[in-house]
């Protein structure tokens, strides 16, 4: 079947007259609806995402600011994480950290979910050594992955990933694989 091309006639002022026809004009204003649609739907999960870096990124500062304020008190002092971040342990065995508590969200941001075995209060020597390790999962509703920091004995040593598993089933540093290999 031949197809017809749209004749233009030109008018006096050296312009074709024509242009685009009503079918061709709605199809380009979806398709420009679908593309606007899809770039402002991303801000929210992307906001999310960051959200939960930020929080894995908080955890790791607040392990460095207890190494330093145990260094800098020259004495032994204790950490506990909680769902809102690092703070004072409840028990007074050991002082606590001066200056390294830390919440794990900014203000006003989304509720992070925060599953972990380390023990009540993370005890650091006076030199600033961890003497107390575990695994943190950290989690967002509306985010797919998880991410995770694995505090690795002797002296503390962290690494962090993506968790593999469901937290609620299986809950093993194993499965707390580094960015690259997930």
């Amino acid at each position: 079947m031949p197809t017809r091309l749209r004749q233009t006639v030109p008018s006096s002022g050296g312009f074709t007259v024509g242009g685009f026809s009503l079918l061709e004009l709605l199809v380009t204003v979806v398709i420009v609806g679908i593309l606007a649609t899809t770039a402002l739907a991303h801000p929210g999960r992307d906001r999310e995402r960051l959200a939960l870096e930020v929080g894995l990124r908080r955890l790791r500062t607040g392990l460095d600011r207890g190494r330093m304020a145990a260094q800098r008190q020259a004495e032994p002092c204790g950490l506990a994480l909680s769902q809102r971040g690092w703070q004072a342990p409840a028990s007074g065995a050991l002082d606590p950290c001066r200056g390294a508590g830390m919440a794990l969200a900014e203000l006003g941001s989304s509720p992070l979910q925060l599953q972990s075995n380390l023990p009540e209060m993370l005890r650091f020597t006076a030199n600033g050594l961890l003497l107390d390790g575990g695994l943190v999962v950290l989690s967002h509703p509306r985010v797919s992955h998880r991410l995770c920091m694995v505090i690795g004995l002797p002296l503390g040593i962290t690494r962090t990933g993506i968790y593999q598993a469901d937290p609620a089933v299986a809950f093993s540093s194993s499965h707390c694989r580094p960015r690259d290999a997930a």
